[in-house]
């Protein structure tokens, strides 16, 4: 049985647009009956039948055998970073969907002007943050507990995001940690990011305006403040102006990997 996350649906302002978590769940629905590709050749997932069947594995694996599931992480990261398999990155997202909705609704419950009052951009932003931990993972190098450092880095992206002053210390329950976690506000790997930017503007996706207010934000250069608030006062803008043009770019994003994902 397909494991997903459905988030609440208390929102200050509903829009006509279906929450985007419904709509990726939606999407895996519909792919969800595919046979996992041959080629990434992950042993624990060797026997699914389809994607469905890996996710229960992979949801499994983490409730039970940490070990496994770094595995089994590790393997469907690198088929997304270095082979460029979207599919494999769309299993690790729906598998850590609810941590993404977990974030959102934290930060909705917190309460604050502008964007912390509507779920709808709060879900989508938290999305994107865990779509960009997953397409920048460093897998070489973080072989272990592999979901909770998923989890920080999308915490870490989001963060700066929505608040550009919002509390480091993150409790267990939000990140499912057996231990209490802290983030350490530093920027996304240059390069890793860069690529990412890189490809967007290529796909015609997001402009290059877009890209490169991206990247002082989330990837300052050195002696740079990143962040909104400081990218903002640079710029002349409002803070919420940059964070509402981060939104909409990183919603753009996620929308077309989405569609990748769908039709590879």
């Amino acid at each position: 049985m397909t494991t997903t996350a459905t988030p609440g649906r208390t929102t200050t302002s509903m829009t006509s647009m279906t929450l985007i978590t419904d709509q990726l769940n939606t999407e895996w629905s519909a792919m969800a009956h595919r046979r996992p590709p041959a080629r990434w050749n992950i042993p624990a997932l060797n026997a699914c039948v389809s994607l469905a069947d890996a996710l229960d594995v992979v949801t499994q694996a983490r409730r039970s055998q940490p070990e496994s599931a770094d595995s089994i992480l590790i393997g469907l990261l690198t088929r997304h970073i270095v082979d460029g398999d979207a599919v494999a990155g769309r299993l690790v997202l729906q598998a850590m969907l609810g941590r993404a909705v977990n974030l959102a609704r934290r930060a909705h419950r917190q309460g604050a002007p502008g964007i912390r009052g509507d779920i709808d951009q709060l879900t989508a932003a938290a999305v994107a943050a865990l779509w960009h931990s997953i397409a920048t993972y460093p897998v070489t190098r973080r072989t272990r507990k592999v979901a909770v450092n998923l989890c920080m880095d999308a915490l870490g992206a989001f963060t700066s995001t929505v608040d550009d002053h919002a509390p480091s210390a993150v409790d267990d329950h939000v990140l499912e940690s057996g231990e209490a976690l802290f983030v350490q506000h530093t920027p996304a790997p240059a390069a890793e990011l860069l690529t990412t930017l890189a490809w967007g503007v290529d796909a015609g996706v997001i402009s290059p305006d877009d890209a490169s207010l991206l990247s002082r934000v989330y990837c300052p250069a050195p002696g740079e403040k990143g962040g909104a608030l400081a990218v903002a006062q640079t710029l002349g803008l409002q803070p919420a102006t940059v964070r509402q043009r981060c939104l909409r770019s990183t919603k753009r994003l996620a929308s077309a990997v989405r569609e990748h994902s769908a039709h590879p």
